[in-house]
């Protein structure tokens, strides 16, 4: 079974996120922290992995752009998206190389749900 973090303080603010990817029977995790979920990733058991990482842009721990590198760095096949604030080319050039999906509105709503899981189609994570 396919996996998917979530990794916010507010499980409320993924929510229209989650119900995309669960009538994809893709299965949710929540951490609070960037710590939290690169312990998750390092508990995973051998042979399995997380396939998405969604996370806020200032977490109480770390920045996203630190917690990516370390994901990727960790787990390269780990797809990452990232709900925040930053103008289209700001984005580009801090997450350039990284292979971040997209960014995702701070409140993400039925069309961001829609674009990532077309972005999730693209990539063959979803059917």
């Amino acid at each position: 079974m396919k996996q998917a973090v979530f990794v916010s303080r507010d499980k409320a603010q993924f929510k229209e996120l989650e119900q995309m990817l669960e009538q994809h029977s893709i299965e949710i995790k929540w951490c609070a922290t960037g710590k939290e979920l690169l312990s998750l990733m390092t508990n995973t058991p051998k042979g399995q992995w997380i396939d998405l990482v969604i996370m806020e842009e200032n977490l109480p721990d770390m920045n996203a752009k630190a917690l990516v590198e370390a994901v990727t760095t960790q787990s390269p096949m780990t797809n990452c998206a990232i709900s925040g604030t930053m103008d289209k080319k700001q984005f580009h050039d801090v997450y350039e190389g990284y292979g971040v999906l997209m960014q995702l509105s701070v409140q993400p709503e039925q069309d961001d749900a829609r674009n990532l899981e077309d972005q999730l189609k693209k990539i063959r994570l979803l059917g």
